[in-house]
């Protein structure tokens, strides 16, 4: 299956306009939004993130009750275009989740650790944590970046600061 996924993932539609807070002076990658607040976005569904989300759910994320998925981002990369430091959310309340997609290299970093790549690798982490993807060595680089609330849904502010009902 890790295959089959890298192979698609290789071929999805992307933009140049990916930037960690909207600003291309600080980083500009390419990359394509798949999913916000459950719903594909740009693409059609697609069965990967479905069984990826259902995995998180009822498995791997479920003693962090996630069970809603806030948005899953395709981020791609080419040799040398490393990104920015950043984190995927303000709030502590969220989990992401780092889906090695395609390609041969490109590492994860975080300020005291870095996480080696490897085809299929999932990396889980609080997503207020600061991190960033290095660019391959040579080459084409896909992830998937997945965040997830992780307490339930009535209980997170919303992004836009208003409060969820």
């Amino acid at each position: 299956m890790v295959e089959k996924v890298s192979q698609d993932l290789e071929f999805m539609p992307v933009r140049y306009n990916n930037s960690p807070y909207a600003d291309f002076d600080k980083a500009r990658f390419f990359g394509s939004m798949l999913v916000e607040n459950d719903r594909f976005v740009d693409v059609q569904p697609w069965w990967f993130i479905e069984y990826f989300n259902h995995c998180m759910w009822n498995d791997l994320c479920k003693e962090w009750t996630v069970g809603h998925c806030h948005r899953v981002l395709l981020n791609a990369q080419i040799a040398g275009q490393s990104g920015c430091d950043h984190t995927d959310a303000d709030s502590d309340n969220y989990l992401s989740v780092i889906y090695m997609g395609h390609g041969n290299s490109g590492n994860t970093v975080f300020e005291d650790d870095v996480v080696q790549w490897k085809l299929g690798r999932l990396v889980i982490f609080n997503s207020s944590v600061i991190h960033r993807g290095e660019g391959p060595e040579s080459g084409y680089r896909v992830s998937l970046g997945a965040v997830y609330p992780s307490v339930p849904i009535r209980k997170l502010v919303s992004i836009d600061g208003t409060g969820a009902p």
